[in-house]
């Protein structure tokens, strides 16, 4: 390991690249640049002013904010003032803020903007350990409750800064590689949110590792629009490229993606499977409405980059797939790569499972996607698909550093310098997931081929048993329902019960299409989800889409709903993962009836 800690590795990096860019925002329309220099100066300012106001070390600081270069600089200050940084999800709601906030013992919390600093002021009488808060802008009405700004305490900072530095040297040279210096807590796909402790060791352990599979450089740019709260985008679209001494470019909102991708020309972009999906599924759409003659050309071309690209990486290429990707890049590729920001040389892409469809629509337009596995108790990576030899459908080869192994039960298990400390204040779920030979239980089912890929089949708890005592994957079922243009989202439930049923939200743009051209009259969208002829529709693609299932995995009965599954509702996680239980209970009526 190259650095001790991650303040160590910060300045000499910052110090390395002074004059370069580090960070970029929008404003007044366009992209403006953070120096290394600046951005040092702002977190060592910070960090005096964190300690001026009496943050010992230790001490831990909760960050509720979109992304933006604050981010960045509240996370390094937060650090090198000794304390650790708590980050929260900016779509929680006021009292699941409440809970995590007396969970980490948070002394103070940093808030982005008004909306936020009034869930906080919801729910502040009944905060055990904040002191203070710290806000990004400065609010028009005072407060019960102390509230500084961020330029009050940086200013504080910078004027302190002299009688301060002796200790911020010494808290450089005394945080240990295995002091923790985050608590993140876990989204709740599976009950109650656990705070996992990281380390310094954990997350240089693993960006090193990471590097090793990848090659990214000082000329390299990351566009940041994933949460930050989240480890995948902190530690990879964060920590890795300041390591590398990058850019990193930061979206105004999700919204604004597409342009903002265009403007930034980033070479890295961090996504889940969704964001891929979602640009898949509208290519698809535009590409069914041209003429016949058309698609057929498309089809050849795309299938003739993808055998091109596979070829290639043997070593070995035909003439005839050559000339269909040189076709398809001139007239097709090209223009998909230019909404990209004409540089970008991967997507990073985890979180979940990408549907391999999807990964081969991307790679044969020479668009290439790095898919990644891990959990936020491992840092998070702990297998990444090489970049020269993917193999989709798979999440790729361990890490270096990383061992994994599969139990008896199918479980995948992994022990390395990543693996988190534990979680905060929880030791019998900590003594639950690392066994006494350091093996963390990722809870995940997979397998290792023979040729070293990793393989998830589902999650553990996830798992549907039927009355019958078959084993049900619900995630492989929901996968293959997904790739219907007609179906949304998807949730396959059953557990216990006689067959398998699901909770099916249409694509209604394609619905609504399907409706039109097929003269289906309605007047509201529950009149068109309740139309026996898009009953039959959504049957028989999902019969169509299950073909290759065995009869137990097959959808018997489903119900078509009008309103999306979402993270403000607490059907999703952040993650936008999907909260089987919690849905299981919310529409528990609903369910019951399809099996009567």
């Amino acid at each position: 390991m190259v650095y001790k800690n991650l303040i160590k590795m910060f300045s000499d990096i910052a110090v390395k690249n002074s004059d370069n860019t580090a960070l970029l925002y929008k404003k007044s329309g366009r992209y403006l640049a953070v120096s290394y220099k600046e951005f040092e100066e702002k977190v060592n300012n910070l960090a005096s002013g964190l300690i001026s106001k009496g943050i010992k070390k230790g001490d831990k600081i909760a960050l509720l904010s979109e992304n933006r270069p604050e981010w960045a600089v509240s996370d390094f200050g937060i650090i090198h003032s000794g304390a650790l940084t708590g980050p929260l999800y900016t779509s929680y709601p006021p009292k699941q803020i409440e809970y995590l906030l007396n969970a980490c013992e948070a002394k103070s919390i940093i808030v982005s903007n008004l909306k936020l600093l009034e869930k906080i002021r919801a729910v502040y009488n009944n905060l055990n350990s904040i002191e203070f808060v710290i806000t990004f802008f400065k609010p028009e009405e005072e407060y019960d409750f102390e509230v500084k700004t961020f330029d009050d305490i940086i200013n504080t900072g910078r004027e302190n800064l002299g009688k301060n530095k002796s200790l911020l040297d010494e808290l450089s040279d005394r945080i240990e590689s295995d002091d923790v210096f985050t608590i993140i807590y876990t989204s709740g796909t599976t009950g109650i949110p656990k705070g996992v402790m990281l380390t310094h060791r954990n997350i240089l352990a693993n960006i090193e590792a990471a590097i090793k599979v990848l090659s990214v450089s000082g000329d390299d740019r990351f566009l940041s629009f994933l949460p930050l709260c989240h480890i995948f985008e902190r530690s990879d679209g964060q920590f890795l490229p300041i390591r590398q001494g990058c850019s990193i470019a930061y979206t105004e909102s999700l919204a604004t993606l597409k342009e903002n991708m265009i403007e930034a020309k980033p070479t890295f972009v961090i996504v889940v499977p969704r964001v891929l999906e979602k640009i898949y599924e509208i290519i698809k759409q535009n590409i069914a409405k041209k003429p016949s003659y058309v698609r057929k050309l498309i089809s050849w071309c795309f299938d003739g980059g993808l055998k091109y690209n596979k070829e290639k990486r043997k070593g070995k290429t035909s003439l005839y797939n050559k000339i269909r990707k040189n076709i398809g890049d001139k007239v097709i590729f090209k223009k998909l790569q230019m909404i990209t920001g004409g540089r970008l040389r991967y997507f990073i892409c985890g979180g979940a499972h990408l549907n391999k469809e999807t990964a081969e629509f991307f790679d044969s337009a020479g668009i290439n996607i790095v898919e990644g596995y891990g959990l936020t108790e491992t840092s998070p990576v702990i297998s990444v698909n090489p970049p020269d030899e993917p193999r989709f459908g798979t999440i790729g080869k361990v890490l270096s550093g990383v061992e994994v192994k599969i139990s008896e039960d199918g479980e995948i298990l992994t022990r390395s310098q990543c693996v988190m400390k534990g979680y905060y204040n929880d030791e019998e779920a900590t003594e639950f997931s690392i066994d006494d030979e350091g093996w963390f239980h990722t809870g995940d089912l997979g397998f290792l081929d023979e040729d070293g890929y990793l393989t998830i089949t589902d999650r553990k708890k996830d798992i549907i048993v039927i009355s019958s005592g078959k084993n049900i994957s619900p995630q492989l079922v929901e996968e293959k329902v997904l790739t219907s243009k007609y179906i949304n989202q998807a949730v396959v439930l059953g557990h216990k019960k006689k067959f398998v049923c699901a909770l099916i939200i249409p694509d209604f743009s394609n619905l609504k299409s399907y409706a039109e051209k097929n003269e289906i009259t309605y007047q509201t969208i529950d009149e068109l989800i309740g139309n026996k002829d898009i009953y039959h529709l959504i049957r028989k693609e999902i019969e169509k889409v299950s073909i290759n299932l065995s009869d137990c995995e097959k959808i018997k009965r489903f119900t078509l709903l009008k309103k999306e599954f979402e993270i403000e509702t607490g059907e999703l996680t952040p993650t936008l993962k999907v909260k089987r239980k919690f849905i299981e209970e919310k529409y528990s009526d609903i369910i019951e009836r399809m099996y009567h």
